[in-house]
């Protein structure tokens, strides 16, 4: 009796958290966040090997089409920031002020860096080397404002954004995401604010904490489209039979 027992605990441990097990979302957004949350790191790490390989000298092809993956990465979060929320929605008023304070963040930070890369690829594109682009850049950060508003300060609210989110959904009872994932958040955060030729490494470690629920997100995402597609099987049947 106490193995089995134990057997029973063990296997509780071990599973992985149901996401938004009482929150209603349409199979549309399940697969749609279950593939933001898949394609967005790995746009990020895309992004940061073209870097890497001398993507951020510019200009030319690589710094163009390095800006356009990251571009496209950001993107995919703003679909994982509205999702992430609605699954705090039954989870407490606290976690819920959370992630809501963490989405509005979130989606504050993807339009500043959004803006900052409508800057990059404009003066990549006009400039026909990088001491006109560094020319240019000085140019546009000595407006005033520009410099807190697309570099420097605001920016951050996006990893801060995901970060509160994430907390919000692994801490707590019920567990809608693995308590790794903040952890990774943190790191990969951190890991690329110390230098951006890191880049790739946090998005390894922005991978490692959203893969899990994105999978899980297009599973039930499936599963609710098999349902439908079923059920609306039956109806017909039963349509064409009367």
């Amino acid at each position: 009796m106490r193995s089995g027992g134990r057997s029973r605990n063990a296997s509780t441990m071990t599973q992985t958290p149901r996401p938004g097990a009482g929150t209603a979302i349409p199979a549309s957004e399940l697969t749609t966040t279950g593939t933001a949350l898949l394609a967005g790191p790995v746009l990020m790490l895309g992004y940061g090997t073209v870097r890497l390989a001398g993507g951020h000298h510019g200009p030319g092809t690589a710094w163009t089409a390095g800006h356009i993956l990251l571009v496209l990465g950001l993107l995919c979060f703003i679909p994982v920031v509205f999702t992430l929320r609605r699954l705090a929605a039954d989870t407490g008023p606290a976690r819920r002020a959370t992630a809501r304070a963490g989405a509005a963040l979130g989606l504050l930070g993807i339009g500043a860096v959004l803006g900052q890369a409508a800057i990059d690829l404009y003066v990549g594109a006009v400039s026909a080397d990088r001491s006109a682009m560094d020319a240019r850049f000085d140019h546009f950060r000595s407006q005033p404002g520009i410099t807190p508003l697309l570099y420097t300060v605001v920016p951050l609210s996006f990893y801060l954004g995901l970060l509160l989110l994430t907390g919000a959904l692994a801490s707590g009872h019920p567990r809608r995401i693995g308590p790794h994932a903040p952890v990774c958040i943190l790191v990969g955060t951190l890991v690329t604010a110390a230098s951006l030729d890191l880049m790739p490494v946090g998005a390894l470690l922005y991978a490692a904490a959203f893969a899990p629920l994105g999978l899980s997100l297009l599973r039930r995402g499936r599963a609710a489209d098999d349902t439908a597609s079923i059920a609306a099987a039956s109806l017909k049947g039963f349509s064409a039979a009367g």
